[in-house]
């Protein structure tokens, strides 16, 4: 395989230890995904730079980490803490033949690669909370972040964004999010291998990708459901024009959010914030 490309900005004294791209690459065994990796000290977002490769017509399945970011966001325009050294900050270029409708299964696709691959660490089993964060002890433990390029009926690319808490402890979090966040080192009481996690990370991912990409979002579908911890709960979804109260159903199959209200009427959510009633 390629060396990864490197650059080396200005050093931030590390929370642990550099990322050993070397380890990730040597025992990848994927189709598509991770055969270039980009990796850097300190970008601005990885999510951004992996934007600027793609419009510079970079391949499907390279693959941008940074050990910090300093303006990482998540959905919503929200700011991703990133320290640097201890956790993931991961994109990927995907050039998908899917048409642009259907472009929100990348996100639950990614979800259920997600899962998969941080349930392999820690002792608890993590769920998913619609439409991109991914719970473990009811806390986020990652999320994640697509942006699509269409032309007409195409899509160009899809940057896949990823964000994992692996070793920062809660109590070093900022105090805003300590009692919504978690880590990867929370469940294990020691660190976990970042080289590990993100090998198996694009491994599910490759896996997950091409079995949407081959068979349709019907074989993903089932396994974004079993995982979504407020299905048939009561859920308060904040939209930014309205507020809806009502009872989860699940997704359909344009990944939007299924609320049934009080008179039994199923509501479609293509954006908010959903948050659980009563617990």
């Amino acid at each position: 395989m390629p060396p990864p490309d490197l650059d080396k900005k200005e050093e931030t004294k590390p929370a642990g230890l550099p990322l050993r791209i070397h380890q990730i690459q040597d025992g990848l065994t994927t189709h598509r995904l991770g055969k270039k990796i980009h990796y850097f000290t300190e970008l601005d977002s990885t999510n951004s730079h992996a934007r600027r490769l793609a419009e510079q017509r970079a391949q499907e399945g390279e693959v941008v980490i940074a050990e910090s970011q300093t303006h990482g966001r998540g959905r919503l325009g929200r700011r991703w803490v990133s320290p640097p050294y201890v956790n993931l900050y991961l994109s990927v270029i995907l050039r998908p033949t899917l048409p642009p409708i259907d472009a929100p299964q990348i996100t639950l696709m990614a979800a259920v690669a997600l899962a998969d691959a941080l349930a392999a660490f820690i002792p608890v089993l993590p769920a998913i909370k619609w439409p991109n964060d991914i719970l473990a002890g009811g806390k986020k433990l990652a999320g994640v972040l697509t942006e699509s390029a269409c032309h007409g009926e195409r899509i160009d690319f899809v940057i896949l964004g990823i964000g994992v808490n692996i070793n920062y402890p809660v109590e070093s979090m900022p105090d805003a999010i300590q009692k919504r966040a978690t880590s990867m080192i929370s469940f294990t009481g020691t660190n976990v291998s970042r080289e590990s996690v993100v090998r198996r990370l694009i491994q599910d991912l490759d896996r997950c990708y091409g079995e949407l990409e081959e068979m349709g979002f019907q074989t993903v579908a089932p396994r974004w459901e079993a995982r979504f911890e407020l299905r048939g709960k009561k859920v308060r979804v904040e939209m930014t024009d309205r507020i809806i109260i009502g009872t989860a159903r699940g997704i359909d199959r344009d990944g939007a959010l299924l609320v049934e209200n009080g008179r039994g009427e199923v509501q479609r959510v293509v954006a908010g914030d959903v948050v659980p009633v009563g617990d």
